[in-house]
């Protein structure tokens, strides 16, 4: 007989959604798993909530679909909530769902009685819960609002009862449409004729590119670089949109992310070009330095008041940025030389003497073994400072972190997903030493689901942004330190192969074993603590 559990895991199979992430719960969840395997959708058993959602988001940044994460009753919906809001202000797609007691139930019961239709809604796009006249609707809503403008979780809260009741056939979904959400607009949009006059206007231009580029898929993100070379104007790139043009590129001036340095460039543009540029993705939050006028490219209005543009074109992008890419003159202003010079400066290695094995040293090398291809991921901490500074990303979607919410311990599932997502595709992690610590268990669901990827610990013993501030404010290192641990016992204990290096060589050597091998590998960094203190633009602010 078919359930309800039945019509959710048919909207989510009808979607194209290929994986669950998520740590089983009560009734709800076993329903969910078994319905969801009759559909070929696989269950991805995590360590924790919190990673199930990390990977759900991955899984939607990387397939422009929503990913789903599911979860039990109370704490294990509560355990999730890093996950989500992560992928809230990620902007990635994806689906959370939560096992929810009966309604009668949830009136008698205080053990673990959580709303948790209201933990989510600050976190969500929306919350749902399933009802058995509504169930597909629900469904389909849901996913369309994961992708609908600003992409973001959705939250279904699934009531077991629900999902054990018996469905008709007239309670699935129709047949998928596979339309996007975002209007398509040609060249007749009024906006991009403003836009394009006042392109033509400036003489140096300069282009700052975001995350809904990459977004809204492979054909916004060809137009974007369509545009940019067009124009011959420098492009700067938020750390989600590293890649769209690859850093390689003679127009790629790196990431944008409020630096002084940046100033060289941007500070002679007389025209600011914001194409699917997120407020989310400014590092000194509500701060705006630039007093260029600005012509904003977006699929959602700006209503922040933190950037006020000259032109604002709502549309979809790949409309837009194509039409815009057909019919704007190139810049006349820029001297390549000088943006060669910028780019030579923003692609050194920003502090790799000292003693001992460089944290610098240890992006570069771990940048000239993976393959051109592949994908980087990382986490919050120094580390990801000096990396979004110094790794060139050379694809879309290839440089994966948490830039909204900022969060530690994202790299490490990240990686997992984008390995299940692209299994021909290498990945690499690099990880603080207290991100690891955080996400150990993620090593054996990467183990057991196959998912080969290297993992790189930056192992400095400290809280390394937090010794910074303490340093500079002449304090006593206090609750940034950890002792000594056998990370390499620890990994291979949880499948992984490991290794303990300390100098460049033996790191180049084991980077090339661990790619060539196509195995799981940790390489625990034993890097000097006092490596970032000298790096340009790694501020403790």
């Amino acid at each position: 007989m078919a359930t309800y559990a039945d019509v959710v895991a048919a909207a989510l199979s009808d979607a194209g959604i290929e994986y669950i992430f998520g740590v089983p719960g009560s009734l709800g969840s076993v329903e969910l798993i078994e319905a969801a395997r009759r559909r070929g959708i696989r269950y991805v058993l995590c360590s924790n909530e919190a990673s199930a959602a990390v990977m759900a988001g991955t899984y939607g940044v990387l397939t422009n679909r929503p990913g789903v994460c599911s979860t039990g009753v109370g704490p294990g919906a509560a355990a999730a909530v890093l996950g989500v809001a992560n992928s809230f202000l990620e902007r990635a797609p994806c689906l959370v769902l939560t096992d929810r007691y009966s309604d009668e139930q949830f009136r008698r019961l205080q053990r673990q009685r959580l709303d948790q239709d209201q933990v989510y809604r600050p976190i969500t796009k929306g919350s749902f819960k399933l009802a058995a006249d509504s169930a597909a609707q629900t469904m389909r809503r849901a996913l369309a609002l994961a992708m609908e403008g600003r992409q973001g979780p959705v939250h279904v809260d699934l009531p077991y009862d629900v999902m054990q009741a018996g469905a008709e056939e007239g309670d699935f979904p129709a047949e998928a449409s596979g339309q996007r959400y975002a209007g398509k607009t040609g060249s007749a949009h009024p906006g991009l004729e403003a836009a394009a006059a006042e392109i033509a206007r400036a003489e140096r231009p300069a282009v700052l590119v975001g995350l809904q580029v990459n977004r809204s898929g492979r054909e916004a993100e060809e137009a974007f670089v369509s545009l940019a070379e067009r124009l011959g104007a420098p492009v700067f790139a938020s750390l989600a949109a590293k890649g769209i043009l690859p850093e390689s590129h003679p127009l790629a001036m790196g990431t944008f992310r409020g630096a002084a340095s940046e100033m060289e460039i941007l500070g002679k543009a007389d025209l600011l070009i914001l194409a699917g540029f997120d407020m989310v993705e400014l590092f000194t939050p509500g701060h705006w330095n630039h007093p260029q006028p600005i012509v904003m490219l977006d699929e959602v209005a700006h209503i922040d008041d933190i950037v006020r543009p000259r032109v604002e074109v709502v549309a979809d992008l790949a409309d837009s940025l194509g039409a815009l890419a057909g019919s704007v003159p190139p810049s006349v202003g820029w001297n390549s030389e000088d943006l060669d010079s910028y780019r030579a400066m923003r692609r050194a290695i920003l502090f790799d003497k000292g003693n001992g094995l460089m944290p610098g040293a240890v992006v570069r090398i771990a940048r000239e073994c993976l393959p051109d291809g592949g994908i980087m991921t990382a986490d919050a901490g120094s580390h990801k400072v000096l990396a979004s500074d110094t790794w060139e990303t050379r694809r879309p979607r290839g440089f994966l972190t948490s830039s909204g919410l900022g969060s530690m311990a994202v790299g490490l599932p990240a990686a997992i997903a984008a390995k299940l997502v692209e299994p021909a595709t290498p990945v690499v992690c690099l990880t603080g030493d207290g991100g690891f610590l955080m996400r150990l268990g993620d090593l054996e669901t990467a183990s057991r689901e196959g998912a080969s990827i290297v993992v790189v610990v930056f192992n400095d013993g400290y809280l390394n942004l937090i010794k910074i501030k303490q340093d500079t404010r002449n304090f006593e290192r206090v609750g940034t330190d950890f002792r000594a641990s056998d990370y390499v016992a620890v990994a291979r204990g949880l499948g992984f192969e490991a290794v303990r290096v300390d100098t460049e060589a033996a790191l180049k050597e084991a980077l090339e074993n661990a790619f060539s091998s196509g195995g799981g590998w940790v390489i625990d960094a034993a890097i000097d603590p006092d490596g970032y203190i000298a790096a340009k633009d790694v501020r403790p602010e």
